[in-house]
């Protein structure tokens, strides 16, 4: 098995996932990871309804120590899902490893966040969660859909420091 993709996305499961991203990259499950999202019944069911025929769970990040070790032993692929990138920084302080990509999309305006594009709004936390990933080898990009070019995490974070 593989994660064959680690994503960050503010919407976690949407029709972009399901239609664009499964044809782009092999997969049979959805591993979602947040304390929030385990912690919301009604969400779940949504999320259970976005993913379709795809396997699907939903974990805090405690329990992704063991949910994305398991899932790394099945004979499926994966996508492995945040809403996040504390919760992903936090993985990997735990040695949870989901590879050494980190893909990004949408993450939209919201209070004390600095718009850096289409889709792209990160507040202090969210930069200092990139930072700390990419510090640990985690190479990061910003790409809404598998078609877009990516965007580096450097000249994002270059146009964050300019502002």
């Amino acid at each position: 098995m593989t994660i064959t993709l680690a994503r960050i996305d503010d919407r976690v499961i949407h029709g972009q996932t399901t239609t664009r991203w499964t044809k782009a990259r092999p997969v049979q499950g959805i591993l979602v990871v947040g304390d929030d999202i385990a912690k919301d019944e009604l969400r779940k069911k949504v999320l259970k309804a976005a993913a379709g025929n795809l396997k699907l769970g939903v974990y805090t990040v405690e329990q992704s120590k063991e949910s994305v070790s398991k899932g790394k032993e099945s004979k499926k692929d994966f996508f492995l899902i945040s809403n996040s990138p504390q919760t992903f920084a936090e993985m990997v302080r735990l040695g949870i490893d989901f590879g050494k990509k980190l893909n990004v999309g949408p993450m939209n305006t919201r209070a004390g966040a600095k718009v850096l594009g289409r889709t792209v709004a990160i507040d202090e936390k969210d930069y200092e969660a990139f930072e700390y990933m990419e510090q640990q080898g985690i190479e990061i990009g910003f790409q809404l859909l598998p078609d877009d070019e990516s965007k580096t995490w450097k000249s994002l974070k270059a146009k964050y420091d300019s502002m």
